[in-house]
């Protein structure tokens, strides 16, 4: 295991002022913060200094790293401030150039009107207002904000998110810095575009035309999955499968609910009901892979964004490899308290890592809106190491394919990215730390293919604390079942450059073949009917509008 880092904390009396944002850092980070009194400088690997800078200035004299972050953030002001962030070496690359509102730094806030950090020669990271926010020199940062403490049912993501953001992100990046060889490897970045409802009835679906899609996908190399319902699972056309079979790994398919009847994956109130939903989900999706040869990503898109807890247990314990959404708790407006301050189990960094446990252990891959998406949003969950996943309809197309083109420019501009359908999305959500000639896995996925370096001989899989119940898994390579104690397996025998299929097999998995399931109701199939028709028929109104 890593050795923390540690941190001193000054004044000795913030550490006790803002215990919640210690502790979930320390979640985060492989670090442990220490209050310190002035001229306490001995053992430590960096300082942090809360509203002032005598202390962080003495440590970085001495050579050790420091953060002076100098006022307390403000309220949040009537008006929103745009904290533009440099294109220096010294900042995360995908940071760099970006402007991301906050607010926070409503012009005019008290706390910020009169205080300006110098600019000699020093590196500015950041700006606001067009002085400097955050600067650098040497081994010493300054920022201009210090966040305060956390409500103990906040989760730390919402202080680095689209609209907050300016006080956290340097105290985020200097710990990213400060334990760059302790932390965990993230996974590669990964990108997808998805659509929900389109179905393979006929080579075109609204404003979608497979064979156009196909072929602007292949030449911006850029990925496309179509969430379909698998009621309409009946009938595939042959020039449909045809363009899916021609676009080279371009486009994909996964699941968008079971009848697509309004958000109902939000309404089984009992698991028997639930388990007959993903049950029925899956059988229709294997018929039609059995009919038509075109594979389905068992990852669940939600329709209307609803889905239950009994939901979530039914898809994890029918086999559904991941969930999608736009919130990592489905069924909440927030995260419930227990998931953030709760004993043995509770996570309170839900939202914060490339994919969360849910439920019991389904993983949760957040998406984001493909039209009025937000670039800083996107930046953050770069940043954070997050898969960027842009949904939307077919009417998000009826402009054209620019759309697409557009936002696969977006996201490329951040990071070199590896677009992908959302099952190798979830197949690669796992994140990886040397161990001297070991490797240690820690698993963000249901089954994932990990690739082991030169000169690695044994392997450690660990669940990570998102999982709540790690007892109900057994860890499954090819044969060979592995126990999971205290959230980890025993080290096996790996052969280096190689790579090995890792899947976590729930001890409550029933076989969905086996779950009774009833016919398709006549006002169900009545109503996709009907919304499929309207869907069909909207690029003949637009031609005569």
């Amino acid at each position: 295991m890593s050795t923390l880092r540690t941190i001193g904390v000054f004044p000795a009396s913030a550490v006790d002022r803002r215990r919640v944002l210690f502790d979930r850092l320390e979640e985060a980070f492989p670090v442990r913060f220490e209050a310190r009194r002035p001229g306490e400088l001995r053992d430590l690997d960096a300082a942090l200094e809360l509203c002032g800078s005598e202390q962080s200035r003495a440590a970085a004299d001495l050579g050790i790293m420091a953060l002076s972050m100098v006022a307390p953030e403000p309220e949040p002001g009537p008006n929103t401030g745009l904290l533009r962030l440099s294109r220096a070496l010294a900042l995360d690359s995908r940071l760099r150039g970006a402007e991301l509102p906050d607010q926070h730094l409503a012009e005019g806030a008290p706390s910020a009107e009169s205080i300006s950090l110098p600019a000699g020669r020093e590196i500015v990271l950041a700006s606001f207002g067009g002085l400097p926010f955050w600067t650098r020199s040497g081994s010493f940062d300054q920022a201009l904000l210090a966040p305060g403490e956390m409500e103990a049912d906040e989760p730390l993501r919402q202080r680095l998110e689209d609209g907050r953001c300016a006080a956290m992100l340097p105290l985020v990046h200097f710990l990213r810095e400060l334990t760059e060889g302790q932390r965990w490897r993230p996974p590669a970045p990964r990108a997808t575009f998805l659509l929900d409802d389109p179905n393979l009835h006929w080579p075109s679906y609204g404003f979608i035309k497979l064979d156009r899609l196909v072929a602007h996908a292949r030449e911006r190399s850029y990925h496309l999955a179509l969430a379909m319902i698998p009621l309409d699972g009946w009938f595939a056309h042959p020039k449909a499968v045809r363009a899916l079979s021609e676009a080279a790994g371009a486009l994909s398919l996964c699941v968008h609910g079971n009848d697509h009847v309004g958000g109902e994956l939000g309404r089984p109130v009992s698991d028997g009901e639930a388990m007959e939903l993903a049950a029925q989900a899956l059988r229709r999706v294997e018929s039609f892979e059995q009919r038509s040869g075109v594979a389905v990503d068992r990852v669940m898109a939600p329709p209307h964004e609803a889905c239950s807890e009994q939901a979530v247990r039914a898809l994890l314990r029918c086999g559904f490899d991941a969930i999608s959404m736009t919130r990592p708790f489905p069924w909440a407006s927030r995260p419930p308290r227990h998931w953030l301050s709760g004993p043995d189990g509770s996570d309170p960094l839900i939202g914060w890592r490339p994919a969360d446990y849910i439920a019991g252990g389904l993983p949760l891959l957040l998406r984001h809106p493909l039209t009025g998406r937000s670039p800083s949003e996107l930046r953050l969950r770069a940043f954070l190491d997050q898969p960027l996943i842009l949904y939307g309809h077919h009417g998000d197309l009826e402009g054209g394919l620019g759309v697409l083109a557009d936002a696969a420019e977006d996201v490329n501009s951040l990071q070199p990215t590896r677009w992908s359908s959302l099952g190798e999305i979830a197949a690669g959500c796992y994140e990886s730390r040397p161990e001297g000639d070991g490797l240690r896995v820690r698993m963000l996925a249901r089954r994932a293919r990990v690739e082991i370096p030169a000169g690695t001989e044994r392997l450690v899989i660990e669940l990570p604390p998102s999982h709540d119940d790690p007892s109900a898994e057994e860890v499954r390579i090819g044969d060979l079942a592995l126990p999971i104690e205290d959230r980890a397996t025993e080290p096996i025998g790996v052969t280096p450059s190689s790579t090995v299929e890792v899947r976590l097999l729930h001890r409550g998995w029933i076989d969905f073949r086996g779950i009774q399931t009833r016919r398709s109701r006549p006002l169900a199939v009545a109503r996709r009917v009907a919304g499929e028709s309207r869907d069909r028929v909207r690029p003949l109104l637009a031609r005569n509008r």
